[in-house]
């Protein structure tokens, strides 16, 4: 059996959530908002689990699937969107603690 990681402590967690925050809005954001005012928080739904992937150390392709599956299932907008590749990379260069 694996021991835990340990955890992230509350200041690092938060930076991470901000910065997946700005990826989300400014690479993905397949519905367009990011310049609308009101809607900066649109996608702040999908920051917990994103996170979680992240930090656990899921791969490239986990990550892509996972926003396949919220652009497709959750958002309904079908498979034709296709900047999950270059949200992958941009949330990539996100600094994780090791563990």
């Amino acid at each position: 059996m694996s021991t835990p990681k340990p955890p992230i402590d509350k200041a690092e967690s938060r930076r991470i959530r901000i910065e997946i925050r700005h990826v989300l809005l400014d690479v993905w954001d397949p519905i367009g908002v990011k310049n609308a005012p009101y809607a900066q928080d649109e996608y702040d739904g999908y920051l917990g689990n994103i996170y979680e992937l992240l930090v656990n150390g899921a791969s490239d392709h986990e990550l892509e699937e996972h926003l396949h599956w919220i652009v497709d299932d959750r958002m309904g907008l079908g498979k034709s969107f296709s900047r999950n590749v270059a949200t992958v990379a941009a949330l990539r260069k996100i600094s994780i603690p090791a563990s």
